[in-house]
C-alpha cells in the first residue's frame, strides 16, 4: 500500500504542475492566479447558463431537467476531452522504462495512470457541476441533507463512467494507430476527426437550446433512459434511496475495476508498439554516404520533425489551418450556405462584393489562430543545454524556429489562397498583396509565440501535453492572437467602405510589415538575453 501510495504521489506530482512557470517558491501565489483567475470566470459563465434554464422552466416545475441534461452534456464533454487526453497521458509515457524496471505489478503501474486520468478529469467535470449545484440551490422547491450528500458522492463518481469509455476509445485508437507505419498520422486523423464533429455541434448551439426548451420533458426521458447516472442523480435529489446510491456507487466501482482488467490484457502490448521505430533506409556496412547539410538547414529540419511528430502539438496548432482549408472548401463549392455562416460576426458591407476581403479574413484567422512558436523553447526540455552548446549564434538557433514555424503554416495558406484565386478571379495585384500577407500575418503570430515562451518557458515537463496546451506561454499567445483578429476584424469592417480593396490590402500590408520589423528586433535585442538566461 505504501508503494502504491509513493507512486500515486510521485506521478501527481510530475504531472499535475499546470501552470507553473519557475520551481522558485516566491513565484508559487503569481502562478496559481492566472489558473485560478480563469477557472472562476469559466465557473461563473457556466452558473449564469444553468440559471437561464433553470428559470424558463421552474415555473413547469422542471428543474430537475436541467441537472439530468447538464450531467449527460458534461458527461460527454468528459469523453470527448478524455479520448483527446488519453493518448499522452496513458500510452507512451516517458517514464515507462523507469516504472516497468521496478518491482511493481504492471497492473498497479496501469492502475495509477488511470487514476491520474481520474484525477484530471475529475477537475474538468467539477468545472461544470459545481457552478450546476450552486444554480439548483437557487431554484430548488426543497432542499434537504441528502442532496448534499448526494451530490457529494456524485461529485466524486459521475466522472468514473464518462473516462472508463474515454479510455477504452483512446486505446482503441492507440492501437490502431499503432499497426500503422505513420502511427501519429493515424492518430491525428482519427482525433481531428472528433474534434471537427465537437465544433459541428457547437455550431448548432441555436437550434439546440431551442430544440431542448420545446421538448424538455421527453429529452429528459430520453436521458435518463440512454444514460443512468444522469438519470439516478436526478432521481435521488428529488426522492431520496439510499440502496439506490449504494447500487450506484458499486457499479461505478465495478466498471473502473473492469476497464483496468480489460485494458491490462493489451495495454502494454499497444505501449511497445507505439515505442517502435518504423524505418525504410537500408544501411550497408561497407559503404557509408553522409550527405553534408549546412547548420540552419537542420535546425530546421529538426523543429519540423519535432512538431509532426508530436500528436497534441499538431491537432493544438493545427486545428485553425484545417478549419481554413474547410472555408475555402466551403467557399469554392457551397458559397451561399459558407457566407450565411459567418453573417452574424461580419457586417454585410464586408461580405458582399469584397472578395478580397473575404481572402484576406480567412489569412488572418488561420494565421492569429494558428500559434505554434509558443511551445518550441519549452519542448527542448532538457536538451536545452545542447542547443546552447551548438556553435552557432542564438539568433540563428531561434530564426530557425520561425522558419520552421513559418514553413507549416505559409504552404496550406498559400494552397488555399491558390484555390480562392481562381475561384474568384481576382486581378493579379490583389493576388501578390495576398501573397505577401500570407506571409506577414503568421509571422506576427509566430515572433508573439516565440518572444512569450522564451519569458515564460517550461523545460521541466513530463508531458508534451501539458507544455502544448496547458503553459502560461501557450495561454497568452492564444488570447493575443484571438485579440488581433479581432481588433483586425473590427478595422476591416469600418475601412472597407472607406477605402477600395487594394489600398485596405496595401494598408495593411504596411502595418504587419511594421509589426514584424519590431517583434523581430526585439526578438534579436531583448528576447536573446532571454534565451541565454534559460537553464533546468
Amino acid at each position: 500500500m505504501r508503494k502504491l501510495y509513493s507512486l500515486i504521489r510521485a506521478s501527481m506530482t510530475s504531472d499535475m504542475n499546470i501552470f507553473k512557470i519557475r520551481q522558485k517558491k516566491d513565484n508559487m501565489k503569481n502562478s496559481l492566479l492566472l489558473p485560478l483567475i480563469l477557472t472562476f470566470f469559466f465557473m461563473l459563465a457556466i452558473w449564469s447558463y444553468a440559471n437561464m434554464f433553470f428559470e424558463k422552466l421552474s415555473p413547469m416545475h422542471l428543474q430537475v431537467i436541467v441537472i439530468s441534461l447538464v450531467i449527460f452534456l458534461t458527461s460527454i464533454m468528459v469523453i470527448i476531452e478524455g479520448v483527446y487526453k488519453a493518448g499522452p497521458l496513458l500510452f507512451n509515457c516517458g517514464d515507462d522504462q523507469l516504472l516497468l524496471s521496478l518491482p511493481i505489478k504492471k497492473r498497479t503501474i496501469l492502475f495509477v495512470r488511470i487514476f491520474k486520468f481520474y484525477v484530471f478529469e475529475l477537475l474538468f467535470n467539477g468545472l461544470f457541476f459545481i457552478p450546476l449545484i450552486i444554480a439548483y440551490l437557487r431554484w430548488a422547491e426543497v432542499i434537504d441533507w441528502t442532496f448534499f450528500l448526494t451530490s457529494f458522492v456524485m461529485f466524486f463518481s459521475l466522472p468514473v463512467i464518462p473516462i472508463s469509455i474515454a479510455c477504452i476509445i483512446g486505446a482503441i485508437i492507440s492501437s490502431i494507430s499503432s499497426r500503422f507505419k505513420y502511427k501519429n498520422l493515424i492518430q491525428i486523423i482519427i482525433t481531428m476527426t472528433v474534434i471537427l464533429f465537437t465544433f459541428y455541434l457547437s455550431y448548432n448551439m441555436d437550434f439546440i437550446y431551442n430544440y431542448i426548451a420545446k421538448n424538455a420533458i421527453s429529452i429528459n426521458d430520453f436521458i435518463i433512459k440512454l444514460y443512468y447516472p444522469a438519470g439516478v442523480y436526478a432521481k435521488l435529489i428529488t426522492k431520496f434511496n439510499l440502496f439506490d446510491l449504494m447500487i450506484f456507487v458499486l457499479i461505478n466501482l465495478i466498471v473502473f475495476i473492469l476497464t483496468i482488467f480489460t485494458l491490462s490484457k493489451f495495454y502494454f502490448k499497444i505501449n511497445s508498439r507505439l515505442k517502435n521505430i518504423s524505418t525504410s533506409i537500408e544501411v550497408k556496412v561497407d559503404k557509408f554516404i553522409f550527405k553534408a547539410r549546412s547548420k540552419n538547414y537542420s535546425l530546421v529540419r529538426k523543429e519540423l520533425n519535432t512538431f509532426f511528430k508530436t500528436p497534441v502539438f499538431i491537432i493544438n496548432a493545427g486545428f485553425a489551418l484545417v478549419m481554413y482549408l474547410i472555408a475555402v472548401i466551403g467557399l469554392c463549392f457551397k458559397y451561399n450556405e459558407t457566407i450565411t455562416l459567418v453573417k452574424d460576426y461580419l457586417p454585410d458591407m464586408v461580405i458582399d462584393n469584397h472578395f478580397s476581403i473575404i481572402i484576406f479574413i480567412l489569412i488572418s484567422f488561420a494565421s492569429f489562430m494558428t500559434s505554434i512558436t509558443n511551445s518550441v523553447i519549452s519542448l527542448e526540455g532538457k536538451k536545452i543545454i545542447i542547443l546552447k552548446s551548438i556553435p552557432l549564434s542564438v539568433k540563428d538557433i531561434l530564426m530557425s524556429k520561425i522558419y520552421a514555424a513559418l514553413t507549416i503554416t505559409t504552404i496550406p495558406i498559400l494552397f488555399g489562397d491558390i484555390i480562392l484565386f481562381i475561384r474568384f478571379r481576382l486581378s493579379v495585384l490583389e493576388m501578390v498583396l495576398l501573397v505577401i500577407l500570407s506571409i506577414l500575418t503568421p509571422l506576427i503570430s509566430h515572433f508573439i509565440g516565440l518572444i512569450i515562451n522564451l519569458k515564460y518557458p517550461k523545460l521541466d515537463y513530463e508531458n508534451s501535453s501539458e507544455v502544448v496546451k496547458q503553459s502560461t506561454s501557450s495561454f497568452l499567445s492564444v488570447i493575443i492572437g484571438m485579440l488581433l483578429l479581432i481588433v483586425s476584424i473590427y478595422f476591416i469592417s469600418n475601412l472597407v467602405n472607406k477605402f477600395s480593396s487594394l489600398l485596405l490590402l496595401f494598408i495593411f500590408l504596411i502595418v504587419y510589415s511594421l509589426i514584424d520589423i519590431i517583434l523581430y528586433i526585439y526578438l534579436i535585442k531583448v528576447s536573446i538575453k532571454d534565451f541565454n538566461r534559460l537553464s533546468i
